[in-house]
């Protein structure tokens, strides 16, 4: 079992804002739902940014072509 706090499960959080923001700009039914829905779609799409841009922490190894 990984990390509690890996990239994978930061990724699914930013999905889940991302749809949830989504679905609430796209609602009918209540008004507040619709004006938070775009700082909660911004924050996903912005968490998802960063995690594009920071590194894995996986160490990359580079083999050196010894020939």
């Amino acid at each position: 079992m990984g990390p509690l706090f890996s990239k994978k499960w930061f990724y699914r959080l930013a999905s889940v804002l991302i749809l949830g923001g989504f679905a609430m700009l796209c609602q009918p039914f209540t008004h507040r739902l619709f004006v938070i829905g775009f700082p909660v779609l911004l924050a996903g799409v912005v968490l998802f940014m960063i995690l594009d841009h920071v590194p894995d922490g996986r160490p990359e190894t580079e083999e050196e072509d010894r020939g």
